[in-house]
């Protein structure tokens, strides 16, 4: 299991070489920031995507000491937007991180079928979050990306996180179906299929993973909620996925966990021909930092 962002800095920074990162919309300073923070540790070599005087004055402003790094000009989300898919899709980056772009404009760029980073698989969002109370790194998915998944779209929730974990090193991920109570209910359509997703996995056709649902987030990552409630599961207290029912849960939960827990996170968007660092507009350089940090660890580099 992986406890922290250090961990994976440390994974990254064992390769042979370094993801090269197109950063799209290059003018936004915090996706600068990070970027910058990113190459000096070695992590990546970044590209950079956006309007030349304006990212030229803000690596100035950033006073690194680091060389100014490759900058294709670009003057407009739509340009931007094809010319960094254009040449992730060429193979010229491993990864990308979102800076100042328009976030419909540069997803109908990824779902391009002509040159966009398709791959067949549902795009979806992933979490990495880091909670000082738990004792090791939670996934979250979807809090970013999919509206309200039926089955089909939470299976491939599951499948897409549980591949990030196995990049990750994880053997057997565990994975919590979140609902509010831990009985399938009828009239909660969410249990249902929470149940559902558990048998798919005790069948085989969901593997690599143990899924457990319905489950409570208390019983979730809490021993003391599960001894209290009678509670057994392999899951139980040690959850390292967390599967929400629909966006706005995940949303509050991990927004929650930031303001008030003193949660640091990191994000991506996976299903593509290459990870995607996405976070909330008003995450800190940061949490992009850690982003990046995520998306090479899992890149093909």
């Amino acid at each position: 299991m992986i406890k922290n962002f250090e961990e994976i800095r440390q994974i990254v920074l064992q390769r042979d070489s370094k993801a090269r990162l197109g950063v799209i919309g290059s003018h936004e300073s915090h996706a600068l920031e990070a970027a910058a923070a990113a190459m000096k540790d070695g992590i990546v070599t970044p590209v950079l995507y956006g309007i030349r005087e304006e990212t030229e004055a803000a690596w100035e402003e950033l006073n690194t000491g680091l060389p100014l790094p490759e900058i294709i000009d670009c003057r407009t989300d739509e340009q931007l937007a094809e010319t960094v898919i254009r040449d992730a899709h060429d193979g010229k980056l491993d990864a990308l991180l979102k800076g100042k772009i328009y976030t419909q404009t540069f997803l109908r760029a990824v779902l391009n079928k002509e040159w966009g980073l398709r791959t067949g698989r549902q795009l979806s969002h992933v979490l990495l979050m880091q909670v000082p109370a738990y004792h090791k790194m939670l996934f979250l998915t979807d809090a970013g990306m999919v509206p309200y998944p039926d089955l089909t779209v939470k299976k491939d929730l599951v499948l897409n996180a549980v591949d990030i974990c196995r990049k990750l090193g994880y053997a057997c991920p565990k994975v919590a179906a979140l609902c509010s109570v831990e009985r399938v209910n009828p009239k909660m359509p969410e249990t249902v299929d929470a149940d559902m997703l558990k048998q798919m996995n005790l069948s085989g056709e969901i593997s690599g993973c143990i899924i457990e649902g319905p489950i409570s987030f208390d019983l979730s990552v809490s021993a003391e909620s599960a001894a209290i409630k009678d509670y057994h599961s392999p899951v139980a207290a040690d959850a390292d996925i967390l599967l929400v029912d629909e966006i706005t849960t995940g949303n509050i939960l991990f927004k929650a966990l930031s303001y008030f827990a003193g949660m640091t996170m990191g994000g991506i968007i996976v299903g593509a021909a290459v990870p995607i660092s996405m976070i909330s507009r008003a995450s800190s350089a940061q949490d992009k930092y850690n982003s990046i940090l995520v998306a090479a660890a899992v890149s093909g580099r």
